[in-house]
């Protein structure tokens, strides 16, 4: 499932939160870490309902409370000792599905059947457009039929076939078994209420169960008694908000928190913290990203493709990893990250992209467009200004650097940027529903388990909230689901990095801090954003 990792934090206070994080041998009674670890500045968790999920932080908490019907691991490969599932066919390669199911149970007891993926599946249905990952994998518009045998087995026809790689992580990967015999009780508008209570999920099948929700501080949960899977060594797990980096650097050095991301200015003085060790994470499967807004009527010189490949070729990623990440980060040209060798087209391999820092090469593009100095040197066509407004998650210190250094190299090719920082709420309430209020975004993306562009850059697409639309993107994204193989997958993403539908951006690499008594850091963060919280465990102090 793709969600956006929104970059924002807010807390309002969290000295009433009952920790006592101390450890005896493989029990670490209490385990407390902030949101994002691992991936980034970390945000409250607002929902625990999968349908819903808009941010990775909710992620990170929902799929600890709920198994997924495909473990998907850091290689992207399905991980079947930590799915529902135990096997996944196709017998005519592409159009019909057979899932088998392994034996499961609900936190009170009731086995895990096929009526609660039929269930999940209704759901989506009746919620249409308002289910998050509305579209993706082609779902719910490319079945044709799921129907159940019996408790332990699901056939699903599709209207056509596909690439089955691709409907496997894609799709069938959405269909994460949801209690029916608890929710089924509930009308949808009922369920969308009770999206961030606690009470709501008191029925869970996952290895964690919410407890409590303190909004802006953090949220608790213990072990699920009923897990079928392996042992939790702890009873408490923690999700504490905070404001910045610094703040989980200085939790983890009082004992407030276990663990957390190291500020990249602070990495030397994080080396040598007593009691702590660092733990560098592979990187994330994501980027981040400046999304121009084609839909405002004050900046559609965005639609201009020559405007997006110049805002491209203006932005120097070095610098933004040299002075922004300390040197910790890969630059990001296209859709699918350096770190997915296995996805990566031929040319992107050798790092052959059409876009990359050529001031030259903008300035040309500009003038190309129909852009010419003014007076005061910023570009102007038509008596309007290139200019526009960036808004960017408040309180996020490399958040604010990257954006100073964009402005930097834009007003360096004669566009006038101007930053505004903006709380989390606001911008996406902003981003999703109101497209004339804003301008840019700078926020970072995470990708689907295939990552292709059926959310993303697809018209209509879900996540395709700035009005991008273009038949040959729209058909190679086709291609690259329907047609076996990768040629088409590697056809679009070349085609996506000339577009940039969205000015991809460097994606950081960061090393999570933890205290010395808490080991299996790196085997409990997965690069796509899912926790496993089975592999904490402890040792005396």
């Amino acid at each position: 499932m793709n969600v956006r990792a929104f970059v924002f934090a807010c807390m309002l206070g969290f000295a009433a939160m009952p920790f006592s994080a101390r450890a005896v041998q493989n029990d670490c009674h209490t385990i407390v870490i902030p949101p994002g670890l691992g991936i980034g500045p970390g945000a409250d968790v607002t929902s625990f309902n999968l349908l819903f999920v808009t941010s990775l932080y909710n992620q990170e908490a929902i799929w600890m409370m709920f198994e997924q019907l495909i473990w998907i691991n850091r290689n992207h490969d399905i991980d079947w000792a930590r799915s529902i599932a135990s096997s996944i066919s196709t017998p005519d390669n592409g159009k019909t599905f057979d899932i088998t199911l392994r034996p499961w149970v609900w936190s009170d007891g009731v086995p895990v059947t096929s009526a609660d993926i039929l269930y999940t599946y209704k759901l989506i249905q009746s919620y249409g457009q308002n289910y998050s990952s509305y579209g993706g994998g082609g779902v719910p518009m490319l079945i044709q039929s799921m129907t159940a045998p019996d408790a332990e087995h699901v056939r699903i026809v599709l209207k056509l076939a596909v690439n089955p790689q691709w409907f496997i992580l894609n799709g069938i990967s959405q269909f994460t078994p949801l209690p029916q015999h608890i929710w089924g009780k509930y009308t949808n508008n009922q369920i969308w209420d009770e999206q961030s209570n606690p009470a709501f999920f008191s029925v869970v099948d996952g290895p964690l169960k919410i407890k409590k929700l303190a909004i802006g501080q953090y949220a608790e949960f213990v072990p699920n008694p009923l897990y079928p899977g392996a042992k939790m060594h702890f009873e408490r797990f923690f999700m504490k908000f905070q404001n910045s980096e610094s703040e989980e650097l200085q939790a983890v050095q009082s004992g407030d928190t276990d663990m957390g991301n190291v500020p990249f200015d602070l990495y030397s003085k994080a080396a040598g913290m007593p009691g702590t060790r660092l733990v560098t994470m592979p990187p994330s499967y994501s980027w981040n990203e400046l999304i121009p807004n084609l839909l405002n009527k004050s900046t559609e010189f965005f639609k201009d493709v020559r405007v997006r490949q110049a805002l491209a070729d203006a932005i120097n990623q070095k610098e933004i990893i040299r002075i922004a990440f300390h040197g910790h980060g890969i630059e990001t040209y296209n859709p699918v990250p350096p770190v997915l060798a296995n996805f990566l087209s031929p040319s992107a391999k050798q790092g052959d992209y059409p876009v990359g820092y050529n001031p030259g090469k903008a300035r040309m593009l500009l003038k190309a467009a129909g852009f010419t100095p003014g007076k005061d040197g910023i570009l102007q066509k038509d008596g309007q200004r290139l200019e526009f407004t960036l808004q960017i998650p408040a309180g996020q210190d490399v958040r604010i650097e990257i954006a100073e250094l964009i402005q930097q190299d834009l007003k360096a090719i004669g566009i006038d940027m101007k930053v505004q920082q903006v709380e989390f709420n606001e911008l996406l309430t902003a981003m999703v529903s109101l497209p004339q209020s804003w301008q840019a975004i700078l926020i970072a993306e995470d990708l689907s388990p295939y990552p292709s562009g059926e959310y993303l850059f697809k018209t209509g697409g879900y996540y395709n909230n700035n009005g991008y639309s273009d038949k040959t993107m729209d058909q190679l994204i086709d291609e690259s689901t329907n047609l076996p193989g990768m040629q088409a997958l590697f056809a679009y993403q070349d085609y996506a990095s000339a577009q940039q539908p969205v000015i991809f951006l460097p994606n950081e690499e960061y090393s999570v801090l933890a205290r010395e008594n808490v080991h299996g850091v790196q085997d409990f963060m997965n690069p796509l954003g899912m926790w496993a919280p089975e592999k904490l465990f402890c040792t005396a102090h």
